[in-house]
């Protein structure tokens, strides 16, 4: 150690100041060495105690409170990096990690292959729906029996439309794949303010960064899934996939058999129309030869009751006035479709009053059953007293009349100028008679 000399005249004046009183003690006896003076350094003031930062126990409950609707996850250990502030507050960051509690499930359209499987039933279906008019055609049916219903397409009947209808929905239908499996780790990010008021920490300013939970939480738990749910798996996708060829096969099954019905049907109905039209040609044919029968018939009639000699006699009546009437047939000469005669009309009673006539019969019978005849009046002797002399008289006096089945004739006699006055008219009626022979009728007046 180094020993500082002090000088004495310093030495003495410092003794001087230092002295003590006379009251004092004397100072302890010196040593015969004088020891230097130390400097003593001054202690260093005392640091200020920081505040207490928060911890895990006191930040992870408001963090928690914000999560309350992400209820599928369960929280890990939170991580915090804290920051001190010059209002004694921190700002805390952290980092919570999370975990999904349960498999989260999506739904989708089912895979196309199921669809695909499913087009095994098209030809089937295709071919039980042509219209009536192809298997028609397969069997052989004439052509001109298909009618424009017939070349509608078919509705599948209800059977066949139930089993594609479950075919579509199992094809079809959406099925739930898992979007995030169980146990998978999302992280909550964010940062908050805390500060230690009266012995409580105040929380605020929480800022939380939930993007990866809200991704997820759009998805089904698990345990939330619909009854029966249908949730892809390899097994689900193999079962599917039988369930849909079984369904395919059962749907061809009842195809096979449906429309081999309607191959039976079409040719049934063939073979009853070939029968129909047989009949009916058979038909057309008997009525054909009945007609012709019928209308020869007709003729022979015809032929037989407006012939040479045919004798008619009857009446003529006009209002409350009547007389005897007769028509003579003498010659009928025949043409394809009438009968044309010449003859005389004579007062039965009085067989000098007579006229000379030309007729024609036609041979066709009219709906009502009977044929046509129309008699012209030409000269002869009658007499003037009598209604009938009017018709006489006149220029174009004729009879209109109709020849009936039982041989009878009706009609009137009139004239062409009465069209307009049908009260003139005189009715006729006569029938087949004896021949007489009258005498020959002289000039008309």
């Amino acid at each position: 150690m180094k020993i500082r000399l002090i000088p004495s005249a310093l030495l003495m004046a410092t003794t001087m100041v230092v002295l003590p009183s006379c009251y004092e003690e004397d100072p302890a006896p010196k040593t015969e060495e004088t020891q230097p003076t130390q400097v003593v350094q001054p202690e260093p003031e005392p640091e200020p105690v920081k505040p207490a930062e928060p911890t895990a126990d006191v930040i992870l409950p408001s963090i928690t409170a914000q999560l309350a609707d992400f209820g599928f996850i369960n929280t890990g250990e939170l991580g915090m990096e804290i920051t001190p502030n010059p209002d004694e507050s921190f700002t805390v960051a952290v980092n919570l990690p999370t975990t999904v509690k349960e498999n989260l499930y999506t739904s989708q359209n089912a895979p196309e292959h199921f669809n695909e499987q499913r087009k095994a039933i098209n030809e089937s279906a295709a071919a039980a729906m042509l219209p009536e008019a192809s298997y028609l055609m397969q069997v052989g049916a004439p052509t001109d029996i298909i009618t424009d219903a017939d070349r509608a397409a078919t509705p599948l009947p209800e059977n066949l439309q139930n089993l594609a209808n479950e075919l579509k929905e199992l094809a079809e239908s959406a099925v739930y794949v898992v979007t995030s499996q169980a146990g998978t780790t999302l992280h909550v990010t964010g940062s908050l303010k805390a500060k230690l008021n009266n012995d409580n920490w105040e929380i605020s300013d929480i800022v939380l960064d939930t993007s990866a939970l809200l991704e997820v939480a759009q998805y089904t738990p698990e345990s939330a899934l619909p009854a029966g749910a249908a949730v892809m798996t390899a097994d689900f996708e193999q079962n599917r996939k039988n369930t849909i060829d079984e369904k395919i096969a059962g749907f061809h099954a009842e195809a096979t058999t449906y429309i081999k019905g309607r191959e039976d049907a079409a040719r049934a109905r063939m073979v009853e129309e070939q029968a129909r039209r047989e009949e009916e040609a058979r038909k057309a044919e008997e009525q054909a030869q009945a007609l012709a029968a019928e209308k020869e018939a007709w003729v022979n009639h015809c032929i037989a009751t407006v012939a040479d000699g045919k004798l008619f006699s009857g009446e003529w009546t006009r209002g409350e006035r009547f007389g005897a009437l007769s028509i003579q047939i003498d010659t009928v000469v025949k043409f394809e479709d009438s009968l044309q005669f010449v003859g005389r009309l004579f007062d039965t009673k009085l067989p000098e009053a007579c006229l000379d006539i030309d007729g024609r019969c036609l041979l066709t019978k009219k709906e009502d059953g009977t044929a046509e005849i129309v008699v012209t009046l030409y000269d002869g002797q009658y007499d003037p007293d009598q209604p009938t002399a009017e018709v006489y008289d006149a220029k174009d006096g004729m009879l209109k009349l109709a020849l009936a089945q039982d041989g009878k004739i009706t009609g009137i006699m009139t004239c062409e100028a009465w069209k307009d006055s049908p009260d003139k008219e005189f009715k006729v009626n006569l029938a087949p008679a004896t021949p007489e022979e009258p005498k020959k009728g002289g000039k008309k007046n």
